[in-house]
């Protein structure tokens, strides 16, 4: 039996506009055009009196006062509502100032509209669809059956992967993953919001336009506050230091960042890291932060020095034990690579509960070491202990944030 889908239409709940019935939209449009048909008939039989001189001028105007008169009471006794009050008090304006020109332009106008808005969309409808309320209650409850476990059982549901929303899922539901994605924002969901850019909707590229923008803007805003507290001396300079380094580091991995400006990020913060070092060296946080940009920057040997300046220091963590050996995978040093893994490997024993498992494994390869899983279920296969330069060392996904 086929799945449901997990956003359906309906779960958005989202209020219907309220519109007239077509009774009542024609019992509002019919009088309107009986009577603009009369006032033109009448204005072109009047005009056409005139010009062959069969009746005097104060008649003629007389007749056309009263027909803008009568169209004036009109006007002002019924009930109108929206465009079709503006039709009648234009109606009434232009048949005054044209005679017949102003009263079949009009007539032609507003049957042209009428025409056109038997399938036009609603502005108020046109609006939200670019600019869905970022608060709304419903968001909470589709992100809510997102995350349930029921829904994505192994033997039920399979795991619905965000691209694949953006590939083949309705506008809502697009638009939801969308906002989901701004509400809990993670660098890995920036390869997604720009996809969502080259949609073929228009309202889908809006908000994710604006969503980039959202997130851009709450990183500018962080900046601002911390400079205002730091000139108001509400924080030290190494409390102001630090905390804009941490927010360039998570404005560098938010992944909304074009390689100019996300430059102009790194060389502003290699230089808040040096500033703050000289005041407190110990700051092992800090310390990985600015090898990483400098990894990231494409200087692999100076980040590299870097790392084997603080384990030789006594700098040590997972994250700089585990940065320093993908510089030197970066680098092509694999032979290095290989002895600095032996050589530190009961250090890093130390940290195992700390490392991510997949991490902690491949260091180990490298190392050298007997490993229990993943490779064979034979103890005595020669893939536990023979490793050759062709493996690679993969922490770039897993330590970016780790």
């Amino acid at each position: 039996m086929p799945q449901d889908p997990l956003l359906k239409n309906d779960d958005w709940g989202q209020p219907k506009e309220m519109t007239p019935t077509e009774t009542h939209k024609f019992k509002e449009r019919t009088p309107f055009f009986i009577l603009a048909s009369l006032a033109l008939g009448i204005e072109i039989w009047a005009a056409r009196i005139w010009l062959t001189k069969g009746m005097d001028n104060s008649t003629i105007i007389g007749i056309h006062l009263g027909v803008v008169v009568t169209l004036a009471l009109w006007t002002g006794l019924s009930h109108h509502s929206g465009q079709g009050r503006q039709l009648a008090y234009l109606l009434t304006l232009l048949t005054a100032v044209l005679g017949p020109f102003g009263t079949g332009g009009t007539l032609f106008t507003s049957g042209l509209y009428y025409w056109f808005k038997r399938s036009a969309t609603p502005f108020s409808e046109w609006y939200e669809s670019l600019f869905p309320d970022f608060e709304h209650p419903e968001i909470k409850k589709i992100y809510e059956k997102a995350v349930d476990e029921s829904i994505f059982h192994p033997q039920k549901n399979p795991v619905i992967p965000f691209i694949d929303v953006l590939h083949y899922g309705t506008i809502n539901q697009k638009q939801a993953m969308i906002v989901l994605l701004i509400k809990n924002h993670h660098g890995k969901f920036a390869n997604v919001l720009r996809k969502a850019l080259e949609d073929s909707d228009g309202s889908v590229r809006v908000l994710a336009a604006k969503g980039m923008t959202k997130i851009e803007q709450y990183f500018l805003d962080q900046n601002m506050e911390l400079e205002s507290r730091y000139r108001g001396n509400k924080i030290s300079h190494s409390e102001f230091l630090k905390t804009q380094i941490e927010n360039d580091d998570e404005y560098l991995y938010s992944g909304i960042l074009d390689d100019i400006r996300a430059r102009e990020v790194r060389i502003r913060s290699l230089k808040a890291c040096k500033k703050y070092l000289r005041l407190h060296p110990e700051d092992l946080d800090i310390r990985f932060i600015m090898g990483r940009i400098l990894l990231r920057d494409g200087q692999s040997d100076q980040a590299f020095d870097w790392f084997e300046d603080c384990i030789e220091k006594g700098f040590t963590s997972p994250k700089i034990y585990a940065w320093y050996f993908e510089c030197m995978y970066r680098m092509g040093e694999f032979k290095k690579l290989q002895e600095k893994a032996a050589l530190y490997f009961d250090k890093i024993e130390k940290f195992k509960a700390v490392f991510q498992p997949d991490v902690y494994e491949v260091i180990k390869v490298w190392a050298g070491q007997r490993i229990d899983t993943h490779l064979d279920t034979d103890p005595d296969s020669e893939k536990y202990t023979d490793f050759s330069n062709n493996q690679v060392f993969t922490t770039v996904m897993k330590t970016e944030k780790a």
